[in-house]
């Protein structure tokens, strides 16, 4: 998913979805990777993935039926993003990566 935004977001940068779609993918990668202890506050963590998804969805489907700049398909990456984060987070904290 990752790649696929940045591919994305370098083929077309004045694409708005574009760069949204790779913040909102990478996000919940760099928490889960760096920020991963008990120490951290999850909730904090998902609200900002989930506000930072869900933007992005409503700024895809805004420039794919106003602007028609980038199609409709860019929603896929944050939508996929957000449900992994969420699957993630239902793991207790014992088993994440």
């Amino acid at each position: 998913m990752l790649a696929a935004a940045l591919c994305g977001f370098y083929r077309c940068p004045h694409a708005v979805a574009w760069l949204l779609a790779t913040l909102s993918s990478s996000t919940p990668l760099v928490i889960s990777l760096l920020l991963n202890d008990d120490q951290w506050d999850r909730t904090f963590f998902a609200i900002v993935v989930f506000s930072l998804s869900i933007v992005a969805i409503a700024v895809s489907f805004g420039q794919w039926a106003v602007l028609g700049t980038s199609p409709a398909w860019i929603a896929l990456i944050p939508l996929s993003s957000l449900i992994l984060w969420i699957i993630h987070e239902r793991k207790s904290a014992s088993r994440r990566l």
